[in-house]
C-alpha cells in the first residue's frame, strides 16, 4: 500500500466519523498541514507509529482482527469503570445524541470527556451515527459542548468547536 492510498483511506474515514482535519491533527499530536499533506499523498516521512495512531483514531486500526467491534459497548464499559451507579447503553447514546447528561452520571461524563481515548470515542461516534442516521459532526459538537460545560482543558475539544 502506498502513501496516496493510505492518505485517501485516512481522509475517507476522518470524514465518515465527522472529524475536521484540525481535530484529527490535535488528537494525533500532529500539525494540520501534516494531515492535509497526508490526505493528498504528499507527506514525507511520517512513520509507522504515527500512521497506526491515525488509523486507530479514525476507526481503521492497522492491526485488527477484521471482526466488527462494538465501540459503543466498549466505551460504556470504560466510562462505567469504578462507579457504583452504572450508565446504560441507551443513556450513553442519549448523552452523545442530545448532549445532555442525566443526574447522577457526572463521574461518567468526566471519564467520557477527560479519560476515554479519542480512538474509542471516534469508533463510538461513527457507530452511533450510522445506527441512528445522525450526522457524526453533530455528535462531536454535543460532546464538545459537554467538555466546555466541565471546563475541559483538552485542546482536542477546542479543535472540535474551532
Amino acid at each position: 500500500m502506498n502513501i496516496q492510498t493510505i492518505g485517501s483511506i485516512i481522509k475517507h474515514e476522518r470524514v465518515a466519523c465527522g472529524l475536521s482535519q484540525k481535530a484529527l491533527a490535535e488528537a494525533a499530536h500532529l500539525s494540520r498541514v501534516t494531515i492535509v499533506n497526508l490526505e493528498n499523498g504528499k507527506v514525507g516521512d511520517i512513520g509507522a507509529v504515527k500512521l497506526s495512531e491515525l488509523a486507530d483514531i479514525v476507526g481503521k486500526p492497522l492491526f485488527s482482527t477484521g471482526k466488527p467491534m462494538n465501540f459503543v459497548q466498549m466505551l460504556l464499559r470504560s466510562v462505567n469503570t469504578s462507579y457504583k451507579n452504572t450508565m446504560t447503553q441507551d443513556e450513553l447514546e442519549a448523552v452523545m445524541l442530545k448532549g445532555e447528561v442525566p443526574m447522577g452520571y457526572e463521574g461518567q461524563l468526566f471519564h467520557l470527556i477527560e479519560e476515554a481515548s479519542i480512538a474509542l470515542l471516534t469508533g463510538a461516534v461513527k457507530q452511533l451515527a450510522m445506527q441512528q442516521q445522525a450526522n457524526p459532526k453533530h455528535l462531536w459538537k454535543n460532546l464538545a459542548k459537554l467538555a466546555m460545560a466541565i471546563e475541559s482543558p483538552k485542546p482536542f475539544w477546542q479543535a472540535i468547536n474551532g
